[in-house]
C-alpha cells in the first residue's frame, strides 16, 4: 500500500454562494492530491509524460458527507492499496480537517 498527504486550503473563488467547496473543485484536488502522491514515489507526472505515460481518469465516485467550506484547510489522503497487472491504478482518497474528522471519500 502506497500512501501520501496533501494540505490544501479553500480559496474563496473556489466556493459557491452558501462558502462551500464548489462540487467540480473536487476532482481538482483529487488531481493536486494523486500528483503529490506520484512526486513523492520519485517519478512525477512531467516525467511519465515525456516517457509515453498518461492516466486519464476513466472513473471517478464520490460520497460527500459535510461540505469544505472556505478557508478551511483539508487534509487528503491519497493512497495506491493495490497495483494490479492491467493498465489501471485506482486511487483512494479521503478528504479531512480540523479536527481532521472524515468527511468525503472518492475511489
Amino acid at each position: 500500500m502506497l500512501q501520501a498527504e496533501t494540505f490544501i486550503r479553500v480559496r474563496y473563488g473556489e466556493t459557491d454562494q452558501m462558502g462551500f467547496l464548489y462540487y467540480g473543485y473536487y476532482a481538482l484536488y483529487y488531481e493536486v492530491a494523486r500528483a503529490e502522491l506520484i512526486r513523492e514515489l520519485g517519478y512525477p507526472y512531467s516525467d511519465m509524460e515525456k516517457d509515453g505515460t498518461v492516466m486519464p481518469v476513466v472513473n471517478m465516485q464520490a460520497k460527500y458527507l459535510r461540505p469544505a467550506r472556505y478557508d478551511e484547510l483539508i487534509r487528503v489522503q491519497t493512497t495506491i492499496k493495490e497495483l494490479h497487472s492491467h493498465p489501471f491504478i485506482t486511487f483512494h482518497h479521503k478528504f479531512l480537517m480540523p479536527p481532521m474528522n472524515y468527511f468525503i471519500r472518492r475511489r
